[in-house]
């Protein structure tokens, strides 16, 4: 059997790499007809070995003989890997809370801080040099290895890596698929009926097709009646700002008002949880002390996440992580994430169509530079993965938006490169969810000093 070297990068990331590890036990195919090697590195040695602990009970339960091992050294996990999967984040919360109210502190309109927005820029920062790192290694290791990413955000570092280095890259999400689990449940049918093309940025994409696969009828028609009438409250934090746009733009988007909102000057008309996004009290708790409560996360508002009892039991996020690595046979399921998938066909030389893929657009996007990373079908075989041209122009409107966050794109990059301040200002100017020139300033300098000790090093030029 062919050796089949796979490096999980940042293996103590609770979602994606245990639903990668999973994904990799139930692949019948992998087990029988591959000589698999699982590498897993994390630069925290106690999340590194929980991974390993959960991942070694898994793969013995269900006699798979892949051998898995474990390092926080990069330069062993990916010496000669064929892929290499990655997601990584430093205190993911405890910065995030940071990009979401301090940039909202000086002005600026920002809804959720991870993938757009002046949050997002900080966030982009703090881990491109990492990722860069890992490319660079990779570079020398295992150059003809796929770098599969699951980090945030998503276009904006898979762009860096594709400019910056010669490593194969491809960036995941599952936005899209969760646009196609809203459209269902507006046409009221098995979302495995529909067929779709969709594509745009990550995290800012929109259906330019969508259709029954048995029949092929066209069901655009019947979908705008049916979001016609549907309840104009319902599931308001995920359907609100997208049906607003679906009226406004004529194509349904995804994956939902916290994430397209990023992107739009508008969007908090029509997120109800907003001021539920890291709540904290300032007169008693400081974001900027790592000593202090790490706000919840809340991803949007609905009966889960408000309906609270006064003195529910705070389960406490250390203790919720290890819950997580306590496995269980009846909890591994496949996860609906395309990596495995992904490496299945390239290794077998299958082919496959998969629904959302970020690369370099190559024309895949008419209106689009072909240097951005956009988001879209792409077709895996043998020869690689190579995304699938939009038959469908997106509207003006939308590929202006689209085009605003590639400038952005090329100034972090510039930023990054330059140490400069003053790129990161361009940038955070150019948004549409920027404060003033006075508070843009203040708001970078505020920043660079409270993530002093993980941001790159900036200087005013």
């Amino acid at each position: 059997m062919k050796k089949l070297k796979v490096s999980l990068i940042g293996a103590g990331s609770v979602s994606f790499a245990l639903g990668s590890l999973q994904d990799l036990v139930l692949s019948e195919r992998l087990k029988n007809e591959a000589n698999l090697e699982i590498a897993l590195m994390d630069i925290s040695d106690k999340n590194l070995k929980m991974t390993y602990q959960y991942a070694t009970e898994m793969f013995e339960t269900f006699s798979n003989p892949a051998k898995i091992w474990m390092t926080t050294v990069l330069e062993e996990a990916l010496t000669d890997a064929d892929f290499v999967i990655v997601a990584i984040e430093v205190n993911r919360y405890f910065y995030w809370a940071q990009d979401f109210h301090i940039p909202r502190r000086f002005g600026s309109k920002q809804i959720y801080g991870e993938n757009g927005g002046p949050g997002s820029m900080f966030h982009t920062l703090r881990n491109l040099g990492p990722m860069l790192h890992i490319a660079r290694t990779m570079e020398k290791l295992c150059p003809n290895a796929w770098f599969i990413n699951y980090t945030n955000p998503e276009a904006k570092l898979v762009e860096v890596i594709s400019k910056l280095t010669s490593i194969k890259v491809v960036g995941l999400c599952h936005g899209l698929d969760m646009g196609i689990d809203q459209i269902a449940d507006i046409l009221e049918v098995d979302k495995n009926q529909l067929g779709i093309e969709a594509g745009g940025l990550n995290h800012f994409g929109f259906f330019t097709k969508i259709w029954d696969k048995e029949t092929g009828k066209d069901l655009y028609p019947l979908f705008r009646e049916k979001e016609e009438i549907a309840n104009r409250l319902a599931k308001f934090d995920h359907f609100a700002l997208s049906r607003t746009m679906l009226r406004t733009y004529g194509l349904y988007p995804y994956p939902g008002t916290n994430h397209c909102g990023e992107y739009v000057s508008y969007a908090d008309d029509f997120y109800a949880g907003l001021s539920l996004q890291f709540r904290y009290d300032p007169m008693r708790e400081k974001i900027e002390d790592p000593n202090s409560r790490i706000p919840e996360f809340i991803y949007c508002a609905h009966a889960e996440s408000v309906d609270r009892e006064l003195f529910d039991e705070n389960v406490g996020l250390d203790k919720w992580i290890a819950e997580q690595f306590v496995f269980k046979k009846e909890n591994v399921k496949k996860s609906c994430e395309y990596a495995i998938p992904i490496i299945e066909a390239i290794h077998f030389d299958d082919e496959i169509v998969i629904h959302a893929a970020n690369m370099p657009n190559n024309g895949a996007i008419k209106g689009l530079p072909d240097d951005m990373v956009v988001e879209t079908q792409a077709i895996v075989n043998g020869k690689g993965i190579s995304l699938v041209p939009m038959t469908v122009e997106l509207p003006t409107a939308l590929i202006g938006t689209i085009h605003v966050q590639g400038t952005i794109h090329k100034l972090l990059l510039e930023a990054y490169s330059e140490e400069s301040k003053t790129k990161l200002l361009q940038a955070i100017l150019l948004d549409p969810q920027a404060p003033t020139y006075y508070q843009a300033c203040a708001m970078v300098d505020e920043m660079c000093k409270v993530q002093k000790d993980i941001l790159p090093h900036l200087e005013w030029k």
